[in-house]
C-alpha cells in the first residue's frame, strides 16, 4: 500500500514516516518544500521516497499525487507558529488554505480519473476552537469554530474546506483537530522544546543558569508526537463515521509544571527569568480537550506519560547540541 505523507520533513511528519514504515506492507512518499532538504539531515529510512513539492503550487501536488498514485495521503504540510502567524498572515493563509485546497482538488481528480480509492486525513488544530466557551470542562469536536490568532483562522479555513470537500465531492477525507504535543525533535520555537533546549545548553556548559519564560500560568492539552501520529494511523485504518476527531489527552498541565520537572530532571540550580518576549497576547488561561469521539470509535487512547515526553526531548537536545560542536 502506498501512503502520501506531505511535510514528512517537520516534526510530525518524521515521526509519521517511522511509524508508518513499522508496517512492512506499507511503501511510503513524502513530500518536502524543495529549499529546505538540502539543508536538513535525512532522519527516514533510504527506502522512503523524496518529492520536493511546494504545495501551494497545484501542479507540483498534483504531480506527485498521480506519480505515486496513494491509497491514503496525510496532509501535515503547512505554516504551524502562531507568532509567524502575526508577522506574515498572508503567507500563513496561503500555505494552510490554498494548500490544503490544492491537496483535496488533487485527490479528487485522482480518484475519479483512475477509479482508485483513496483516504485523506487533514491536520487542522485544537486552535480553532480558541478557549471554547467558559462553562464547558473540555472541548470536543461540537464546540463552535473561534479562532484567536491568524494562524488558528487558517487552520479553521482549510479544516472547513476538508468537510466541505467530504460533503460536497465525496470523498474519503477525514479532518484531525490535535491539540498541543510534544516530543523529539520538535522546533525550539515551540515552549516545551525552547525549555528542553536551554536546560540542555546549560548542562553542557554553554549558557548562564537562567531559564528565559513567558507566562507560566496557562494550562494545556499535552500529548506525546509519537501517541498523536498513532491517532493519525488509527484515524485511516478504516472508514470514519465522522467528519472530525480530536487528538488530545483530555488534562491539562501548567507550563510551570514543565519548567519544574526540566530543572529537576537537569539537577541544576536554575533561576528562572520572564522574557516579556516570549509571552503570547491573548493568552488563554486554560485548554483541555475531549477525544472521546476517537476512543469510541477506534480505542484510541495517549499511553506516554508527560514525563517519558519531556524526558525524550530534553534527551534529544543534548544530543543534537553535543553534535553541533
Amino acid at each position: 500500500m502506498n501512503v502520501l505523507v506531505t511535510g514528512i520533513d517537520g516534526f510530525v511528519g518524521s515521526h509519521l514516516a517511522e511509524a508508518l514504515l513499522s508496517d512492512p506492507k506499507i511503501q511510503v512518499c513524502g513530500t518536502a518544500f524543495g529549499p529546505r532538504l538540502s539543508d536538513k539531515p535525512t532522519l527516514f529510512h533510504p527506502g522512503i521516497r523524496f518529492v520536493p513539492t511546494d504545495v501551494t503550487n497545484f501542479e507540483q501536488v498534483q504531480k506527485a499525487i498521480v506519480s505515486f498514485m496513494p491509497s491514503k495521503v496525510f496532509h501535515l504540510a503547512g505554516q504551524a507558529f502562531v507568532p509567524v502567524s502575526f508577522e506574515n498572515p498572508v503567507s500563513t493563509f496561503k500555505t494552510n488554505v490554498e494548500g490544503t485546497l490544492n491537496v483535496l482538488e488533487a485527490v479528487r481528480r485522482y480518484t475519479k480519473s483512475e477509479g482508485r480509492p483513496c483516504s485523506t486525513l487533514v491536520i487542522s488544530s485544537g486552535e480553532v476552537y480558541g478557549g471554547g466557551p467558559e462553562e464547558r470542562l473540555s472541548i470536543d469536536e461540537t464546540t463552535p469554530l473561534r479562532p484567536g490568532n491568524p494562524y488558528a483562522a487558517s487552520k479553521a479555513c482549510a479544516d472547513l474546506i476538508a468537510q466541505q470537500y467530504r460533503s460536497s465531492f465525496g470523498i474519503d477525507v477525514v479532518v484531525a483537530r490535535p491539540f498541543n504535543h510534544l516530543g523529539p525533535r520538535q522546533s525550539e520555537l515551540f515552549v516545551g522544546s525552547s525549555l528542553a533546549r536551554q536546560i540542555a545548553e546549560m548542562k553542557l556548559g554553554r549558557r548562564e543558569q537562567k531559564l528565559l519564560v513567558g507566562n507560566l500560568d496557562p494550562q494545556r492539552d499535552f500529548t506525546d508526537v509519537r501517541d498523536v501520529v498513532r491517532a493519525y494511523i488509527k484515524i485511516l485504518e478504516q472508514p470514519r463515521k465522522h467528519p472530525v476527531y480530536n487528538v488530545c489527552s483530555g488534562r491539562a498541565i501548567s507550563i510551570r509544571s514543565i519548567v519544574d520537572f526540566l530543572c529537576e530532571r537537569s539537577g541544576l540550580k536554575v533561576q528562572i527569568v520572564v522574557d516579556p518576549g516570549r509571552q503570547r497576547r491573548d493568552e488563554i488561561p486554560k485548554i483541555t480537550g475531549s477525544a472521546a469521539r476517537l476512543h469510541d470509535e477506534t480505542g484510541w487512547a495517549p499511553t506516554i506519560p508527560l514525563e517519558k515526553t519531556l524526558a525524550d526531548l530534553l534527551e534529544y537536545w543534548e544530543t543534537r547540541l553535543r553534535g553541533e560542536r
